[in-house]
């Protein structure tokens, strides 16, 4: 790529998907729903959306496995819809989570914002 590229031309798309990942992450932050797994690695951010119905629920004995099942309905719906595809798996205990790698170049802030909107849309009456 670093030939195809040059070196001021991978130095954009790695900043791009640098600045991207730390967006995503300010917006799951911020967002009512959504909770980050863990600080993201690199450009790998890790997610929960919790839909309404689990708000606030997170002492209840059933919460991790009604949490875990949430990432795989979402993820049907987004396929049939045919808006995106984002990958989702669980990680020792933790309950099914979204697992987005931003390194896409021509994504922009837009798009991140598109995300999230449409997991919110898709998952409001989980």
């Amino acid at each position: 790529m670093w030939k195809a590229q040059g070196g001021q031309g991978l130095e954009w798309r790695i900043d791009q998907a640098f600045a991207l990942t730390r967006y995503l992450v300010e917006e799951i932050k911020k967002r009512e729903g959504f909770e980050l797994v863990m600080e993201p690695e690199f450009v790998n951010v890790c997610f929960w959306f919790v839909p309404p119905s689990l708000r606030g629920k997170k002492e209840s004995p059933d919460y991790s496995q009604r949490l875990s099942q949430v990432a795989p309905v979402l993820k049907e719906r987004m396929v049939k819809k045919g808006t995106m595809m984002i990958g989702y798996q669980p990680h020792g205990t933790r309950a099914n989570f979204f697992r987005m790698v931003v390194a896409n170049p021509i994504l922009v802030q837009a798009d991140i914002d598109f995300l999230l909107g449409e997991l919110e849309r898709l998952g409001q009456d989980l």
